[in-house]
């Protein structure tokens, strides 16, 4: 029998399943076969096998929903179309391979549910630290059972701004404005930029060309806490298109202030 889908049961869901996949990689830093996908990203073998014990989880409790993943699935699992199903699990199984597979622990495994293309519940398993962020809809972000709030300070010297890299975006010089104004960070995981700014450690994250499983818990996590998430123009986000997984999926999240400001600089240029 399918699971229920309370959304703070779901949450508990998440955050279990992300701590069981990223506790399996930690295992394993450093250690992964690489091999090249198409774009010539790297994947490894734990990528694969950390995603499919997530999945063998989901298929057990909730076997009616949808699912979206970065990497392929197995011929063992069999869910619904994301096209047709309300509920739909998006999972990163190590969103940061090339630091995992350099044995850099700077990498995360996220969790979300989306309901109606809606964040419902989501979890970030953060490998630098093991601590577990999680968040529901309406109820809060937490980092383990201790709740982010955010404040919204004055921009200063300190001000951070993390940045997915620009190598591969026809127009990078919109970003030259906040290189001059702002610190820029790039740690090489959108979910742990997304995690950290929940919990105030770095104060905005931008990525114009994420994919949806790289941002569904943490951009949750980042609206629980307080903070404010938009697309690179200040357009909601959702619903997101779960038809279109691979399409970029542009995100702005952070504190109210930095995010306004950002959203201004990328408008002006």
């Amino acid at each position: 029998m399918a699971a229920p889908h309370d959304p703070e049961q779901c949450r508990q869901a998440a955050a279990r399943l992300a701590a069981l996949g990223g506790g399996a990689a930690l295992k394993r830093l450093g250690e992964g076969v690489v091999e090249r996908k198409a774009d010539q990203s790297p994947i490894t073998d734990v990528d694969h096998a950390v995603q499919a014990l997530i999945l063998d989880e989901l298929a057990a409790a909730y076997p009616d929903d949808a699912i979206l993943v970065e990497e392929r699935l197995t011929a063992r699992h069999e869910f619904a179309s994301p096209a047709e199903a309300e509920h739909c699990w998006v999972i990163d199984p190590i969103d940061g391979t090339r630091n995992f597979a350099r044995g850099l622990p700077l990498f995360a495994t996220s969790v979300a549910l989306l309901q109606g293309g809606r964040p419902l519940a989501g979890a970030i398993f953060d490998a630098s630290t093991g601590f577990v962020y999680s968040a529901r809809a309406g109820a809060g972000a937490f980092c383990g059972e201790r709740r982010l709030q955010l404040d919204d300070p004055p921009i200063d010297p300190d001000t951070t701004l993390a940045i997915s890299s620009v190598r591969f975006h026809p127009r990078p010089e919109r970003l030259l404005p906040l290189l001059r104004t702002l610190l820029i960070r790039n740690a090489g995981a959108a979910c742990l930029h997304l995690a950290w700014a929940a919990a105030g450690r770095i104060d905005c994250v931008y990525g114009p060309d994420f994919k949806l499983w790289d941002v569904v818990a943490g951009a949750l996590l980042v609206q629980e806490a307080g903070g404010v998430v938009t697309d690179g123009s200040g357009r909601t986000c959702w619903p997101a298109d779960t038809t279109r997984a691979d399409a970029s999926f542009p995100v702005l999240a952070g504190r109210a202030r930095v995010h306004d400001f950002v959203l201004k600089q990328l408008a002006d240029v």
